[in-house]
């Protein structure tokens, strides 16, 4: 049987972005919300459990649950940056998309995106720019699931992450992204528009990202060229 409260818990955050609510207000007791939703007290708990480890509400024991912000930040790109992020450029960056098409993935790069073959999507390739320099700093391929490709025409204005527009446009709450990094040549096909010798050395880097039920609905390849990147660890020793 499905679980229901990942569906309540996204009815809840669509009724957050509808505009009438506002942070600090209270949201309906328990007993009401099992009501609203006709569902069972464990149900509408684990929806609260859900919108409180995304930062939408604040609960607390003897008190009444409060909105906290009207939608998820973006947490795990956060997180993902901590140990600095590999599209974290100095100053603003901004994407040119180069094309746009429908595609059915095939056996080779089906294992490329460790996805399953056959899977219809919308490929988004696209070239990311910032100010200070006049060759491309990367490459991506953006693959949306074919079911939303009604938001890939809109991805050439829109200046955020297509995740973002992703969870906007349609009742898809992005819960995990999973990156992979690599060294990788840089493709013959892509040299001339990083302005690299083919084979010149670079990372791949493959972003995946997946909905609550872990079904990956969106899936990046971008191509880095060395020239452009460092990656920074640092470790300290714990004091005893």
């Amino acid at each position: 049987m499905k679980r229901r409260y990942p569906e309540i818990a996204q009815r809840i955050m669509a009724e957050l972005k509808s505009g009438e609510a506002r942070v600090g207000d209270v949201l309906p007791s328990e007993a009401a919300l099992c009501e609203q939703f006709d569902a069972g007290r464990s149900t509408i708990r684990s929806a609260m459990a859900e919108l409180e480890k995304l930062g939408l509400i604040e609960r607390r024991q003897g008190a009444a649950t409060r909105i906290r912000s009207l939608e998820p930040p973006p947490t795990y790109v956060h997180a993902m940056s901590a140990a600095g992020d590999l599209l974290q450029f100095a100053g603003p960056s901004w994407r040119q998309v180069v094309e746009i098409t429908p595609t059915v993935v095939d056996e080779a790069l089906a294992a490329r995106l460790n996805d399953r073959p056959g899977r219809r999507w919308v490929l988004i390739r696209q070239t990311r720019h910032i100010e200070s320099q006049a060759a491309p700093v990367g490459w991506t391929d953006v693959y949306l699931d074919a079911a939303y490709a009604d938001i890939a025409e809109e991805v050439p204005g829109y200046a955020g992450l297509v995740y973002s527009l992703l969870e906007e446009r349609h009742d898809v709450l992005i819960h995990e992204i999973r990156q992979t990094v690599r060294a990788a040549p840089v493709p013959a096909e892509l040299a001339e528009v990083l302005q690299v010798a083919p084979g010149d050395h670079a990372l791949e880097m493959r972003r995946s990202y997946h909905d609550r039920d872990g079904a990956a609905q969106i899936i990046s390849l971008s191509i880095l060229p060395a020239r452009n990147y460092s990656y920074e660890i640092t470790l300290r020793r714990q004091a005893d």
